[in-house]
């Protein structure tokens, strides 16, 4: 399996969201800003510093800056393309390698993660969590949202998407199980993103529908304490 080189897709990697999402949402942006509200309703403490890990070109960054004002925002990826576009477009962020981060103290209130882990390899995602674990403080959130592999639409959209030929999906139990060995407590775990655009209207259903399978994707909170 070819590993994705996200170098070569920072240019035109809205374009081909845009195009990869446009049956479910027009506004590709709704996805990014809905995971960011996700997790401000998660987490009960206001963070003063945010790791947006794996953050590409920045689609989050905006929507951070809207939803968490008074924080201090960080990106992290290993696309070295996409930190430069990000660089050049948010200049209220720092972003940083994984490299970079590895080699600071800074700790985060708040690591947020959005379908990052189904490109990391099975067998490295354990040290990823145990990366991740070092730069949260001891009253932080870790909030990891991932592709739901239940649902069939989702795993079309995988199939087919260009940036996702080396996506493993997983469960939401391999995750809570990763936290768990990296000593990071699972305090939350539903299902989101039930509805297409075309049924929006049924969009303040999807609370009630949390725990039920089927969800585009899945959002699992942990903490320390």
């Amino acid at each position: 399996m070819k590993k994705t080189d996200f170098d070569e897709h920072a240019t035109d990697y809205n374009t081909t969201l845009k195009n990869q999402l446009q049956f479910f949402e027009e506004d590709n942006g709704y996805f990014a800003e809905y995971k960011v509200k996700k997790a401000k309703q998660l987490v009960v403490h206001e963070p003063t510093n945010i790791l947006d890990f794996g953050c590409g070109i920045g689609r989050s960054i905006p929507f951070f800056q809207k939803h968490f004002p008074a924080a201090t925002l960080y990106g992290c990826d290993l696309s070295e393309k996409s930190l430069e576009t990000a660089t050049a477009q948010y200049k209220t962020a720092m972003f940083l390698s994984v490299s970079e981060l590895d080699r600071t103290d800074i700790q985060f209130n708040l690591i947020f993660l959005a379908g990052v882990l189904h490109h990391i390899t099975p067998d490295e995602r354990q040290a990823t969590m145990a990366f991740l674990k070092k730069h949260l403080t001891a009253d932080g959130n870790l909030v990891i949202f991932e592709h739901n592999p239940y649902n069939p639409l989702t795993r079309y959209l995988v199939n087919t998407c260009p940036f996702d030929e080396d996506a493993i999906l997983l469960k939401p139990g391999e995750i809570k199980h990763q936290m768990r060995e990296a000593g990071i407590k699972p305090i939350a775990c539903h299902y989101t993103l039930f509805f297409p655009q075309i049924l929006y209207w049924l969009r303040p259903l999807e609370n009630s529908l949390r725990f039920f399978p089927l969800g585009g994707q899945y959002v699992v909170q942990g903490s320390l304490k």
